[in-house]
């Protein structure tokens, strides 16, 4: 199955990196552009914010342009938002505008990679592929921590660089695509009527919004350990050095990569309703359990616990959304419900920074998002068994 389904891990790898390629230097770009914590979580944000809100046009452009085309253009928004921050790099306003369109390419090309799953994965392992992909995602979020911070005192230079060198690899081995993808036609024969009442239809379903937030506590929990974690277990041991937690970080994020790639297979067990709840209320009491501990090692082990959970519920959580809507518009279904976890997503890490700032400690953000997420939990845990339910 992995040499089907080749090029969406590659793709995932390419924005998973890209994606984090900013948060193990926070020390450095907090120094280069002279801010604190809360001027540091709207730079962060800035390619968050942009890659959630384009979750639903990019499922639009690869179900209407057609998938490769629209890889073309992700390559291109990458190399542009990697290589002009050099035009002025202690630029705040540059930079973090720089990173929105970061956050436009690694949509696209997450989304292209779903799709292209769609199409190559075996029917009967698309659960299993869609964890797969989750996976190599996550590996590609992990690998800035197992890199830039042992380039020296201006890595963030490569923390601009390598993302670029990946996207020109990654164009160069595009080729090697198979024809039924690369020359896979857009979209002709909806209406733009049509393509309005998918759409409306999409985005006013309570399932899919449920679901979309559920997924924000899952993939949003994985992707703030890459970016807080090592501050808050900077706090927790009194020393400060953000640095000194960047492999215990990337080990955090490798349980979640793991996670994410067999979550296929706790589907043989168990219903997708059930992991996905389970997930999620257990996400939302270790919240506030890493939010009252002070020890360092026990919110490293509690972070380790929170990304095996936010990952393992990945195949779940995409299987659900995919089979809740017609196939011609799996790629906008699942945009809308990642454009619904990625706002979630972002809400989490400018919530986490700015009560740092002007607290002093993560703990009260933490335990707030924990109880968010319980009552989140309690509200959409019927709904999410509903929608198994119709599709057992």
């Amino acid at each position: 199955m992995l040499s089907a389904i080749w090029f969406p891990l590659a793709i995932s790898v390419v924005a998973g990196y890209m994606f984090m390629s900013l948060a193990p230097l926070t020390q450095q770009f907090m120094a280069l552009f002279g801010v604190g914590y809360a001027g540091l979580s709207l730079f962060l944000s800035g390619l968050l914010w942009a890659h959630s809100i384009v979750q639903l046009p990019a499922g639009l452009v690869l179900d209407r342009l057609g998938i490769y085309r629209g890889f073309l253009i992700a390559v291109i928004i990458a190399l542009a938002a990697n290589l002009l921050p050099f035009l002025s790099p202690e630029s705040l306003g540059l930079a973090t505008g720089l990173r929105f369109c970061a956050g436009l390419s690694s949509g696209l090309m997450f989304l292209a990679g779903v799709k292209i799953t769609g199409m190559m994965a075996p029917p009967d392992k698309m659960a299993q592929a869609q964890g797969i992909q989750g996976a190599a995602f996550s590996l590609g979020i992990m690998l800035p921590y197992v890199t830039l911070p042992w380039l020296g005192d201006a890595a963030w230079r490569y923390s601009y660089w390598i993302p670029a060198l990946l996207a020109l690899l990654l164009l160069a081995v595009s080729r090697r695509l198979p024809a039924s993808v690369r020359h896979a036609g857009a979209g002709t024969s909806s209406s733009a009527a049509d393509l309005w009442q998918a759409v409306k239809s999409i985005s006013t379903s309570v399932p899919i919004w449920t679901i979309g937030i559920f997924h924000g506590f899952s993939y949003g929990t994985l992707n703030n350990l890459g970016q807080w974690l090592p501050s808050i277990l900077a706090d927790m041991d009194g020393k400060g050095d953000v640095a000194a937690w960047s492999l215990g970080t990337a080990a955090v994020l490798l349980i979640g990569t793991l996670a994410r790639a067999f979550a296929g297979g706790l589907l043989r067990w168990y219903s997708r309703s059930f992991v996905t709840n389970v997930a999620v209320i257990l996400i939302a009491i270790l919240y506030i359990i890493l939010g009252l501990t002070g020890n360092a090692w026990i919110g490293l082990a509690v972070g380790m616990v929170l990304a095996w959970l936010g990952g393992a519920n990945y195949g779940s959580i995409f299987s659900l959304t995919g089979q809740s809507v017609s196939p011609a518009y799996m790629a906008t279904a699942s945009g809308f419900m990642n454009l619904v976890a990625n706002i979630t997503n972002v809400l989490l890490t400018m919530i986490l920074g700015t009560v740092r700032e002007y607290t002093g400690s993560f703990s009260m953000a933490l335990c707030a998002a924990g109880v968010v997420a319980l009552t989140v939990w309690v509200f959409g845990q019927r709904i999410v068994s509903g929608m198994d339910t119709r599709r057992s």
